[in-house]
């Protein structure tokens, strides 16, 4: 159900735009950005689900959203992919232009290839039948979206229109929303902590570590600046 409603947005997304813009190449970079858009906001909603539900567990719909974080997982990587095919091959013109990235911009796209990897082995064993072959393995695979994560996250800062300035409100929407993702992360890992070294004081590690995240962002955004 989730997959084919995100094969129908990614191909009615391509109409309307296509239909917006004569030029073809703004046509693909409003249709790039749009896509990498949504695969965040997927990326985001299947991290956002697990701790979510550990910190309210209250919260209704758990079985529902717990079930449905493969199939997000693969619509993320649909629109991924759709972004890389046009903001890669069709604007910046594919791998024969590589030589022409230098510094931060090629660290960018060296974020986005990896975490692009990431998403496609996650992809390509999401289905029933690999959750049972691999078996334990199947999870410490699946974690590198963690990875992928912090791997988009930087590559949106870096090359995102939409976060070209702290000013902005998609800046700010991005910020905030990473930093509830974090603190709910934190509160989970402040749990196991607990219960490993009950000395460790509860809450200590969420304000330690949410402090240093809104300091690297707001370096990052100064260095960026």
């Amino acid at each position: 159900m989730i997959l084919t409603a995100a094969v129908l947005l990614a191909a009615v997304l391509y109409q309307v735009t296509i239909s917006q813009f004569i030029d073809l190449n703004t046509t693909y970079i409003e249709l790039g950005q749009t896509y990498a858009l949504i695969a965040v906001a997927l990326i985001y909603i299947s991290l956002l689900i697990t701790p979510m539900y550990f910190v309210f567990p209250a919260l209704p719909f758990k079985p529902v959203f717990t079930k449905a974080r493969r199939a997000l997982g693969v619509s993320a990587f649909l629109f991924a992919s759709l972004h890389v095919y046009l903001e890669f091959f069709k604007n910046f013109g594919g791998f024969s232009n590589l030589k022409y990235l230098t510094g931060i911009y090629l660290y960018a796209f060296l974020f986005g290839a990896i975490a692009l990897l990431i998403l496609t082995v996650m992809a390509v064993t999401s289905f029933n039948y690999a959750v049972k072959k691999m078996g334990k393995y199947w999870k410490i695979i699946h974690r590198f979206i963690y990875l992928a994560g912090f791997l988009i996250v930087f590559h949106s800062f870096i090359l995102g229109s939409d976060f070209s300035s702290i000013s902005n409100i998609e800046s700010w929407i991005y910020i905030i929303s990473l930093l509830f993702l974090f603190v709910l992360e934190f509160l989970r890992l402040d749990s196991w902590v607990v219960k490993k070294y009950p000395s460790v004081k509860p809450k200590l590690i969420v304000t330690v570590l949410t402090l240093l995240v809104v300091f690297g962002i707001i370096t990052w955004y100064t260095f960026k600046k």
